[in-house]
């Protein structure tokens, strides 16, 4: 059970970062975008990042937080369950 816990955020960590590639957004915007040259191509980039990122930020803000309270417990700040 201990290896699971431990293994668990890395596999959710690989799982975001394998399907990342697919969060490009609206596919007529993207293919639009995408066969432009210049300034165009770098708004059909930052839309990808864009979405990137506020699929990331879920994760990022619950993982902090479980990150917080697993060292309190750890500490003695919180009694054990």
């Amino acid at each position: 059970m201990r290896l699971i816990g431990r293994l668990l955020p890395w596999f959710a960590l690989l799982l975001v970062v394998g399907l990342s590639s697919d969060a490009l957004g609206c596919p007529n915007c993207k293919e639009a975008l995408a066969n432009q040259d210049g300034d165009a191509m770098r708004l059909a980039n930052g839309y990808s990042w864009s979405i990137i990122l506020m699929i990331s930020m879920p994760f990022a803000i619950l993982g902090t937080g479980m990150l917080m309270v697993v060292r309190a417990v750890r500490r003695g700040g919180f009694p054990e369950l």
